[in-house]
C-alpha cells in the first residue's frame, strides 16, 4: 500500500518511460547495469584491503539526487513525499522520477550548451539571431536524441538553419571565420583530444603533429555562406556610398545577417592547403592535402572526386570509427553522477588500462554503445548504483582509492543549481514555470513582419533560390515593402503580431529555470555573480566563492527573490504546518531537504521561533544562508 501512495505522489500514477522500451533499457536490464557496476568498484575496495562505504541516509540521497538529476533542490511537497514515507524502493522510484522529469531536460540543457558554448547570438557584429541553433539542442535534449546522432549532425550540418530540424547548422555559424579552432574544438569535445599547439607546430605534449592537424582540418575545410556572390554582387552593382543608410539598403544588410550569415553551403572540400609558414619536410608551404583520420591505426584520405561530402565522412568517422568518443561521452557522464572523472582531466583521452579499474572502463564503454548513446538511460545506471550513494571514507583516500569511487565531493553548486534551487523555493512547481519558445518569425529592427505570411525558413529558402543582382535587387524591393507595409496591418493582422511579440526568441520575464533565460545570463545576473560560463571557451564556468554572492545573499537577489516574498513557496510550510516545530521542520524540508537536528530545534524553539512571521522569515534567512544550502553533498 505505501509503495503504491509513494507511486502516486512521486510519478503521478505515469509509467516511466523506460519501461515501454527494449529489453536492454527496461528498468530490470539498467538495474542489473547498475549492479555490475558496483562489483567492479567493489573490486576496487577489496584490493585495497578496505570495507565498502556505507551509503548515505535518506535526506543526503534525496538532496543529492535532485541536484544531480534536476539541478535543484526538492520542493517541500516532494521532500515530505520522499522523508515521510517508509518503503524500500523509493530511492529507485525517485531516480526514474527526477529522469522523467522536465527538470532533467533542464538542467541537462544547461550542461551541453555549456559544452558547446552555444549562445543567444551570433558574434557576427550585428549579433545574428542563433535561436534555430538553440532550438536544436533543446529539442535534441527534449527527444532523448543518442549522443552519437547528435554528434553526428552537428558535424555534418548543411543548409539553411532555419529550416525546419536544421539548427544544426549554428555549430559551424558559432565558430564562422575559425574553422581551425572549430576543428581543434570538435576533437577537444568528443574525442578527448587537444590539437590547439599542432595548428602552429608538431606539439611537444602529445602525439600530434601540424600535418596531422591539417589533414584533419581538411574534413570541414570549405565552409561558405549559400549565394552570398549574389549579394555582394548586388551591393556592387548598386555603388552607392550612401546606400547601406538607405531604407533599401537597411533591408538588404539585415538579409546578409539574418539569412546568409545563418547558412552553411557544401559539405566540405575534404582538401586544404598548408599554410605559408608551413615548416616541415613532410610539406610545402601552400600545398594542398587532403583529409586523413589517424586513430587507431585506421588511415582513410579523403577522396577528391568525393568533394563536397567530406563533413559526413569525417561524421563517420568521429561517432563510428574511434574509441575516443565513447570513453569521453563515459568519463563526461561519470563526472557528471558521481563529481570526478574516472580518469582526470574528464575531457583528455586515457586508454582504459591506465585507469584504477580497466575492466569498469571497458564495460562501462560496452554499456554506452549496447544503450544505443542513450544518456539518460546511461545516468540512470549510475544513478541506481551504490557507488553514487557512496558517503566519503577518508581511509580510502589514503590508501589511494580516487574521489571517482569514494563518495561525492562536497562541493558548490553550479550557479545554475543555485538560481534554479531559489526559483524553487519561489515556484511551488519550478518544472511547471513558463518555458522558453522558439519561433520563425521574422523580426526586421526589433518587431515582427509579415506574421502569417512569411516565416524565416520561407524567406530564407526564397533569398537562396535567387541567382542574378537583378533578381535580388527586386526581390530586397518587394521585401521592403512588404516590412513597411506590415506596421500598418490591424484587426487579425495585429493580434498575430502581439502574439509573435510574446513568442519572440529572447530572455524569458519573470521568474523561470536557468534554462530559459538569456544564455549566458548579463554579466549582472546572479547567475554569473555565481559563475555561470561565459560560453567562450568550454569548461569556463566558475564555482569559486567572492564577495558578490554574499552581498547578493544578504540584500540582493535571494533576499528579494525568497526571503522578502511574502508569496514564496517555502512559507508554504508556515500553512502545511499546524504547530510552530511542524513550521520549523517544513522549513527545513524546503531549505535542507532534511528535518532539524534535536539541538536545532531545541535552539529554535527557545531563542527564534515566537509564532510570528518575522521569526519564520528570520529562520528562511539563516537557512539559505548558510554553506549547508549552497553546497552539494
Amino acid at each position: 500500500m505505501k509503495s503504491k501512495l509513494l507511486c502516486t505522489l512521486l510519478l503521478g500514477g505515469v509509467m516511466s518511460p523506460l519501461a515501454a522500451q527494449s529489453d536492454k533499457k527496461s528498468p530490470a536490464a539498467l538495474k542489473k547495469a547498475a549492479y555490475n557496476v558496483d562489483k567492479f568498484v567493489a573490486e576496487i575496495f577489496k584490493s585495497k584491503k578496505l570495507p565498502v562505504p556505507k551509503v548515505v541516509d535518506d535526506p543526503t540521497f534525496l538532496r543529492r539526487s535532485f541536484l544531480i538529476g534536476a539541478g535543484r533542490i526538492p520542493t517541500l511537497k516532494e521532500a515530505s513525499n520522499f522523508l515521510e514515507i517508509d518503503d524500500p524502493n523509493k530511492r529507485e522510484m525517485m531516480t526514474t522520477y527526477l529522469l522523467q522529469s522536465d527538470g532533467y531536460r533542464s538542467h541537462m540543457q544547461n550542461y551541453i550548451m555549456d559544452l558547446l558554448r552555444a549562445k543567444e547570438r551570433f558574434d557576427n557584429g550585428q549579433g545574428s539571431d542563433a535561436s534555430p541553433y538553440m532550438r536544436f539542442i533543446t529539442e535534441s535534449i527534449q527527444d532523448n536524441m543518442p549522443w552519437d546522432e547528435f554528434a553526428h549532425k552537428l558535424v555534418s550540418a548543411k543548409g539553411i538553419a532555419w529550416e525546419k530540424g536544421n539548427g544544426a547548422v549554428g555549430y559551424y555559424i558559432r565558430d564562422k571565420g575559425m574553422p581551425l579552432d572549430n576543428m581543434s574544438l570538435t576533437m577537444h569535445i568528443f574525442t578527448g583530444e587537444r590539437l590547439e599547439c599542432a595548428q602552429c607546430h608538431d606539439s611537444p605534449t602529445n602525439k600530434w603533429e601540424r600535418m596531422d592537424f591539417y589533414e584533419l582540418a581538411a574534413f570541414t575545410n570549405g565552409q561558405s555562406e549559400i549565394n552570398s556572390r549574389i549579394w555582394r554582387e548586388t551591393v556592387n552593382y548598386v555603388n552607392d556610398e550612401d546606400f547601406r543608410r538607405s531604407p533599401l539598403g537597411n533591408v538588404m544588410y539585415w538579409m546578409r545577417d539574418n539569412i546568409h550569415y545563418n547558412t552553411l553551403g557544401g559539405g566540405g572540400d575534404g582538401r586544404i592547403k598548408l599554410p605559408s609558414d608551413y615548416q616541415y619536410k613532410d610539406g610545402d608551404p601552400g600545398e594542398w592535402v587532403g583529409g586523413r583520420t589517424h586513430f587507431a591505426k585506421k588511415i582513410r584520405s579523403s577522396d577528391r572526386k568525393n568533394s563536397g561530402t567530406s563533413r559526413g565522412a569525417f561524421a563517420e568517422w568521429l561517432t563510428n570509427d574511434n574509441p575516443n568518443f565513447d570513453y569521453v561521452i563515459v568519463n563526461r557522464m561519470w563526472q557528471r553522477i558521481m563529481g570526478s572523472p574516472i580518469t582526470a582531466p574528464v575531457d583528455e583521452y586515457r586508454v582504459p588500462e591506465k585507469a584504477l579499474s580497466p575492466g569498469l572502463v571497458r564495460y562501462l564503454m560496452r554499456l554506452m554503445v549496447d544503450l544505443d548513446y542513450d544518456l539518460k538511460a546511461f545516468q540512470n545506471v549510475l544513478l541506481l548504483t551504490k557507488t553514487f550513494q557512496f558517503s566519503a571514507n577518508p581511509q580510502a583516500f589514503e590508501a589511494g582509492v580516487p574521489q571517482a569511487f569514494n563518495g561525492r565531493q562536497v562541493e558548490r553548486m553550479s550557479a545554475e543549481q543555485v538560481w534554479d534551487s531559489l526559483v524553487t523555493l519561489v515556484a511551488e512547481d519550478p518544472d511547471k514555470l513558463a518555458k522558453r519558445k522558439y519561433s520563425d518569425h521574422i523580426y526586421y529592427k526589433g518587431r515582427p513582419v509579415m506574421v502569417g505570411e512569411k516565416t524565416m525558413a520561407e524567406l530564407s529558402s526564397e533569398v537562396m533560390a535567387l541567382k542574378t543582382p537583378q533578381e535580388y535587387r527586386s526581390y530586397a524591393e518587394n521585401l521592403l515593402d512588404m516590412f513597411t507595409s506590415g506596421s500598418k496591418s490591424s484587426g487579425k493582422g495585429t493580434e498575430m503580431m502581439m502574439m509573435a511579440q510574446k513568442s519572440r526568441p529572447g530572455p524569458a520575464r519573470g521568474i523561470a529555470r536557468a534554462s530559459e533565460l538569456s544564455s549566458p545570463a548579463p554579466s549582472n545576473h546572479l547567475l554569473r555573480e555565481y559563475g555561470q560560463s561565459d560560453r567562450q571557451l568550454v569548461g569556463n564556468e566558475t564555482r569559486e566563492a567572492n564577495m558578490a554572492q554574499v552581498l547578493e545573499v544578504m540584500n540582493g537577489h535571494v533576499e528579494k527573490m525568497v526571503v522578502s516574498n511574502r508569496g514564496a513557496a517555502v512559507y508554504n510550510a508556515l500553512e502545511a504546518g499546524t504547530t510552530d516545530a511542524d513550521k520549523v521542520r517544513y522549513i527545513y524540508y524546503a531549505i535542507l531537504s532534511r528535518p532539524p537536528t534535536d539541538d536545532e530545534m531545541n535552539m529554535l524553539m527557545r531563542d527564534v521561533i515566537d509564532g510570528s512571521r518575522d521569526s519564520y522569515q528570520n529562520l528562511v534567512s539563516a537557512l539559505v544562508a548558510t554553506h549547508e544550502f549552497i553546497f552539494v553533498q
